[in-house]
């Protein structure tokens, strides 16, 4: 018998960094109708008689058809739902035999695509229904449904990506990678958006070689895909490999110079750079070269023009200028650290410089947000640190500092 096809490709959750819902619209037999259906012991016994008729008549396509329809309607009524699982195997096992009677074909078919298609409604309606704590709490009945429609149809390819999305809400990292390998599997490798999938729940799964290693094979079969490229960048960030971050975020963005996000991830990742080398001379006790300060500056002078391009990109919120802010004054402490062990006058000099640029948005911070103690504490110690006596001590009697 020629099996139903649906190789329906689901659609991915796209990046940062969480999983969309793939609905399916679906000709559902509804358990409404249940109280019109003979009781599950009359319809078991009618389905042992049909198997009895069977024997000796196992290609007849009436009475198989007729055995289809009763192992779909007891399955309807079999509760809880993981226990139709034998019923949906025998349907499957019926739908793979070739009778010469076509239409015996079509008519099987058509109950198979029902059973299929009412079990994924049933997981689709139950996501829909309840919102995510409760969804939460049913997540096990839906991955049943789910199941129960692969069973009946193992080649339905929607349907594992809504199997592997109840998995990810849930937590259950994985029975979500091996519902996706299966898929992977059932498609030979040519949907990628599985591909994608697989690579991003490993590195939530905490396994980030392995979703490096997927993000890898994906670049190189799909290097013009940014989603993917950004994904790499994030897998190497979360595994402290910032270098190799770093790079992957510069190509981005001489690819595509006008997304923001791809510029402020490359200045967090430089600012990681920045701090951890200039700890690591600070906890030295030892004097600064001048190539270590070249390095320090050079970096610093890139997070600021990211910062600029950000800006004359979007409109500076308040969080983008707390961001930006905190960068500053926290550089300038690290130079103030870098500072008292060197002789070179350009550490102090952008440190200064570094304390009267992250002003202008303490100032700013503290203006739109007056009940913000964070804002005004850090604009104190600008004040403080600027040698600004007079300002400074207004703000702590003001505010009781």
């Amino acid at each position: 018998m020629n099996y139903l096809n649906t190789r329906v490709a689901g659609t991915l959750l796209a990046f940062g960094i969480f999983f969309a819902l793939s609905c399916t619209s679906t000709n559902q037999t509804s358990s409404d109708n249940s109280s019109s259906l003979s009781s599950l012991d009359e319809l078991q016994n009618q389905l042992n008689n049909t198997e009895q008729e069977l024997q000796g008549n196992e290609r007849d396509p009436r009475l198989n058809i007729e055995k289809a329809t009763l192992l779909f309607q007891i399955a309807e009524k079999t509760s809880p739902p993981s226990q139709r699982i034998p019923l949906y195997r025998n349907l499957k096992d019926l739908s793979d035999i070739n009778f010469s009677d076509q239409s015996a074909n079509n008519e099987i078919n058509e109950i198979v695509r029902t059973a299929w298609s009412y079990e994924q409604g049933e997981g689709v309606k139950l996501l829909q229904r309840n919102n995510s704590v409760a969804a939460l709490s049913n997540s096990e009945q839906i991955a049943d449904h789910f199941n129960n429609a692969i069973t009946v149809n193992p080649d339905s390819l929607v349907t594992y990506n809504l199997l592997a999305n109840t998995y990810y809400r849930s937590g259950r990292f994985d029975d979500a990678i091996q519902t996706l390998q299966d898929a992977i599997e059932l498609d030979q490798g040519n949907n990628r958006e599985y591909q994608e999938k697989l690579a991003y729940i490993y590195l939530e799964s905490g396994d980030i070689e392995t979703s490096i290693n997927y993000y890898n094979q994906l670049v190189e079969e799909y290097p013009q895909n940014a989603q993917i490229r950004h994904g790499l960048a994030n897998a190497y960030m979360l595994n402290n490999d910032h270098d190799s971050s770093i790079t992957v975020l510069r190509d981005l963005i001489n690819d595509y110079p006008n997304r923001i996000e791809y510029k402020e991830s490359l200045a967090g990742e430089l600012y990681f750079t920045f701090r951890s080398t200039a700890l690591q001379i600070i906890n030295s006790e030892r004097e600064v070269s001048d190539s270590e300060t070249d390095e320090l500056l050079q970096i610093l002078s890139e997070i600021s023009n990211l910062y600029e391009e950000i800006d004359s990109a979007v409109p500076l919120s308040d969080e983008n200028a707390y961001r930006k802010a905190a960068f500053l004054k926290n550089s300038s402490q690290y130079l103030a650290d870098l500072s008292s062990n060197s002789t070179d006058d350009r550490l102090e000099q952008h440190r200064v410089e570094l304390l009267n640029r992250s002003l202008e948005l303490w100032e700013r911070l503290t203006e739109n947000n007056p009940d913000n103690i964070n804002y005004i504490r850090n604009l104190y110690e600008i004040y403080v640190d600027l040698e600004m006596t007079e300002e400074a001590e207004s703000l702590k009697r003001s505010y009781n500092l």
